[in-house]
């Protein structure tokens, strides 16, 4: 073959190989998509997952199935996508778990390298909550009031977010609280009310209600940014002063080597499912803010939730 020709033939070449990624990046999604939740039905995570489904299988052109997992804190969940192909229409829904299992439990898989971060959809402040008649009418006042005597707190159970909140909360004022954890959120409002347990940085959703009817106090919120649903009550890091941001967040990751091109494509349309009035009204109800943000910016995001709350954990000496 000649100089001409040859170039001719590569040139050729190089045209139809443009062409075929075209057509791949073009053709994703070609069949339905499949959102493994973590959680069992009709929770928080289900239901946000459940209401993003409708505009996210339009916007993609594919029905988009929601399936259940629950069980072991995320980790069937986590196992059955680590095992999928990793081209996008197997993701996985999770929360809080995903990023303190490393530190808690042995698992059959590596929680950063995985996993192919996708978009960090929303989250929701926990609010430290009191009786309505306690002296503690403030952050200050439970910092006071802790050094001072030994208090109480309550939490759905050891290793939760909300635990590790009030864990973090501790290590960064210097204080101490006795541990009671309970089998769900509501034993333990329903303990706070009672005067049985002093404090609860407690799911918004649950206390809401409470403080509306003047059954619980509201003092703060664990978020870096004020909530929507509670905007006077101020946040924890004003009061400390440094970082402090624990959400019960909800995000999405497919398998690793996830092709890039396919994570921001899903990612921006998980982006547009998430602005539709249908899901916004979902997660008003939850007290839930929509991040959305790219890839990147939520494997960064995980790396750092991670390595936060491996040091929370080393320093309280939490065990499950």
């Amino acid at each position: 073959m000649d100089r001409r020709h040859f170039l001719q033939a590569a040139v050729a070449s190089g045209a139809m190989a443009t062409g075929l990624r075209t057509y791949a990046n073009q053709a994703f999604p070609s069949r339905p998509v499949t959102m493994v939740v973590a959680y069992a039905p009709g929770g928080g995570t289900d239901t946000l997952t459940r209401a993003l489904a409708p505009p996210l299988s339009r916007i993609l052109g594919q029905s988009v199935v929601v399936e259940n997992k629950p069980g072991a804190s995320e980790i069937i969940a986590s196992s059955h996508i680590v095992g999928a192909s990793p081209d996008g229409y197997a993701l996985l829904v999770c929360s809080v778990p995903h990023v303190t299992n490393p530190s808690l439990r042995k698992l059959p898989y590596d929680t950063v390298n995985d996993f192919s971060a996708v978009c960090l959809a929303a989250q929701s402040p926990f609010v430290l909550v009191v009786k309505p008649d306690s002296p503690i009418k403030s952050l200050d006042d439970l910092v006071r009031k802790a050094k001072a005597e030994k208090l109480s707190f309550a939490s759905s159970g050891t290793g939760t977010a909300d635990h590790l909140s009030t864990e973090l909360f501790s290590y960064m004022t210097g204080i101490s609280m006795t541990h009671a954890p309970y089998k769900g959120t509501g034993p333990g409002l329903v303990d706070v009310m009672g005067g049985h347990v002093d404090v609860y940085f407690a799911n918004i959703v649950g206390a809401a209600p409470l403080v509306k009817s003047e059954k619980l106090r509201a003092i703060a919120v664990t978020t870096a940014n004020r909530s929507s649903l509670m905007p006077e009550l101020p946040t924890v890091q004003e009061f400390v002063g440094k970082p402090f941001d624990v959400s019960a967040w909800t995000g999405i990751l497919a398998p690793a080597k996830t092709p890039p091109d396919v994570l921001q494509s899903l990612s921006k349309a998980i982006g547009q499912a998430l602005q539709e009035d249908s899901v916004k009204s979902v997660m008003a109800t939850y007290g839930a803010e929509i991040v959305a943000n790219n890839p990147a910016e939520f494997q960064r995001f995980i790396v750092n939730e991670v390595n936060k709350w491996a040091e929370v954990i080393q320093a309280a000496d939490i065990k499950v």
